[in-house]
Formats: C-alpha cells, structure tokens, sequence
C-alpha cells in the first residue's frame, strides 16, 4: 500500500503516522504549564535564600531548647550586651544551668540517657579540672563544647553541681 501524501507515512509494521494532525489541547496545557510551574518552584527555593540546612539547624536549635539560629541579613544588627548576673546568684544556678543544657542527654537526674551517666566514674576523669574542659570544650562523638554558651562563672556552677551527682 503506498501514499502519494507527504504527512501521512506507511511504516514497514503498518503503522500510519498522520504529521499533519495537531496533539490534544489538554496534552499542550499541561505540558507548558509543568514547565512555568517548575520554574516559579525552582525560583522560589533558589532566590528565597530557604536551604534545607539552615532549617534543619534551626529545627534542631529548637529541639535543644536552645534559641533558632537566622540567617543574618546583609548588614547585621548588633547584639545588645549582656548584663551579667552577681557571681552568687549564678553560682547557685548550677541546678538550672543542668537542666537547661545537660539534661537532655544526661538525663533529668544525670543518670544518663543519650549521654553517659554523670553519677558514676567518668571517661576523663573526675576532677574539677577535667569536667570543665568537658563542658567548655566538648568531648568527641556528641558533647558539645559550651564555651561560647554559657559565662566562666557558669561553666563553674555545672561543674561543682555535676561533681555533687
């Protein structure tokens, strides 16, 4: 069977391709569309500034009980200075300052949760010393350092009431 059209072709398997007819309506509705809804989805993310990281940092900071970290704007504001609380009263914060920060992983009681039991003899060491490094620098594999977190005065408050577990 041969054609003299020039739109209309005869394949060696019998099928008929017909060039002139135009696809459905719908099929270009939804094929143009796909395209300006990738694009305004694909801008959204790129010129929005949203990653991924900074939300699950934040999502993890709020967890923590800690404040979110933003993301800073071009100029940042500064922050207003601290007014740091008489050396006593922090000192006798030690409590507080254990179940703000500590007892997430070390348990309410520091009997240990995620982290290791506070109670009992400790892997570098038990002096006063030893548990202020741990607490102002961390230690690997999950304890974070505390040094830029808390004040001198109250790294010394956890120290002596973790001592006193």
């Amino acid at each position: 069977m041969s054609t003299t059209d020039p739109h209309n072709e005869e394949h060696a398997d019998g099928i008929v391709e017909d060039r002139e007819k135009a696809p459905p309506v719908y099929f270009n509705v939804l094929f143009y569309g796909l395209i300006i809804w990738g694009v305004a989805f694909m801008s959204f993310y790129l010129l929005s500034g949203w990653s991924s990281d900074a939300e699950l940092k934040e999502k993890m900071a709020i967890h923590k009980g800690e404040q979110p970290v933003q993301q800073e704007a071009a100029a940042p504001t500064p922050a207003p200075a601290a007014v740091q609380a008489p050396a006593e009263v922090v000192a006798a914060d030690g409590q507080t300052l254990f179940k703000k920060h500590c007892a997430g992983c070390h348990g309410a009681n520091g009997k240990g949760a995620f982290g290791p039991d506070l109670s009992g003899e400790y892997k570098y060491g038990k002096t006063t010393m030893a548990v202020h490094e741990s607490i102002a620098y961390g230690r690997p594999k999950n304890m974070p350092g505390f040094e830029e977190k808390l004040s001198p005065e109250e790294i010394d408050a956890l120290t002596e009431f973790i001592l006193s577990l």
